[in-house]
């Protein structure tokens, strides 16, 4: 972190015998993902050996990282900003210090470019409340005698990105107090004005519980996070097959397992695996994943607040949504 940060702390010895922790980081995500191909076909072993004996462990694992990247920026902020916020205001060593002060800048700099791209619109406030945050922590730390500066960053910046926050989010937090939706409008509106208050150090008798307490919060609390989204992610492609069975035209809505000259594995969206004849076979449609349907209409400049910058510079999706993908039969193409 800072030179004055290195020459006042203490460097603890590292623990010894702490190999199995080595051991034991692989087997987390693997334990995630057989829950998760457990939990997608109904809890029933025979659907768990079927899928793991059709479903890549590649594309699982990528579905998994891709689904839980976004986390990487409020480890990496949060971790820098309380390290560096008991630094300032103790000046005594910890296992949190030493942990921010191993993150180089270029790190942070990646975090904050993930988390610009991978956030939703209404959590952009709170990675520009952590970054202004951060560095304004890192200038008083390291310039501790430049006035100006620390006046500039901890200050009169905070200050300046608060209010173009507020200018460029006010349609969009009218619109939020409109719909009463009660979290968007705390995430569009308290991060940007709580910036000021975080650049500076907090009341030495309170500063460990503060910061360690949220910090134990935020690490405790990770795992069930990350287990949460790889439980929700995708593990396989998700279609629509309309078939026809004793004369009576159906659609089946379900991830698509495996195909043969025979038939279609389908895992069916409320559990359980099906075959599908390839007899009755009318039409098959690749559909949008569910999760991915906004929840709220509430938007900023047409750019909803429940995308990510992906989304929105992406181009736009213009085709109507499949009636299949409903579970309504379509149009037969044979």
């Amino acid at each position: 972190m800072s030179s004055s940060m290195s020459a006042a702390r203490r460097v603890k010895a590292a623990p010894r015998n702490q190999e199995w922790l080595l051991a034991l980081l692989p087997v987390f995500p693997l334990v995630l993902l057989v829950m998760r191909l457990w939990y997608a076909g109904g809890q029933d072993s025979q659907a768990l050996l079927l899928l793991l004996q059709n479903v890549s462990p590649l594309g699982l694992l990528s579905t998994a990282v891709l689904a839980s990247v976004w986390m990487l920026p409020a480890l990496v902020l949060g971790g820098r900003l309380f390290g560096t916020l008991y630094w300032i205001s103790t000046r005594r060593s910890s296992w949190l210090v030493h942990a921010a002060e191993r993150l180089p800048g270029w790190v942070m700099v990646l975090a904050v470019v993930i988390g610009v791209f991978s956030w939703q619109l209404r959590f952009l406030p709170t990675l520009a409340t952590l970054t202004m945050a951060t560095v304004g922590l890192t200038v008083r730390d390291r310039f501790p005698k430049r006035e100006g500066l620390r006046a500039f960053f901890c200050h009169m910046l905070p200050v300046a990105t608060a209010i173009l926050f507020y200018s460029v989010l006010w349609p969009t937090i009218v619109s939020v107090f409109t719909t009463r939706d009660l979290t968007t409008l705390i995430l569009l509106t308290l991060p940007p004005g709580a910036t000021i208050f975080l650049t500076g150090p907090v009341p030495k008798a309170s500063a460990r519980m503060l910061t360690h307490g949220v910090a134990v919060a935020i690490a405790a609390f990770t795992p069930f996070l990350v287990g949460v989204t790889v439980m929700r992610a995708p593990i396989l492609p998700l279609t629509a097959l309309q078939v026809e069975e004793n004369g009576v035209t159906q659609v089946i809505v379900g991830y698509l397992v495996a195909s043969d000259d025979n038939t279609f594995t389908v895992l069916r969206l409320e559990g359980g695996v099906r075959f599908v004849s390839r007899d009755g076979f009318q039409s098959r449609v690749l559909c949008s994943d569910l999760s991915e349907v906004p929840r709220t209409s509430v938007d900023l400049y047409g750019w909803d607040v429940e995308q990510n910058m992906t989304s929105w510079l992406a181009p736009p999706d213009l085709l109507p949504l499949d009636p299949r993908c409903e579970g309504k039969p379509g149009r037969h193409t044979p």
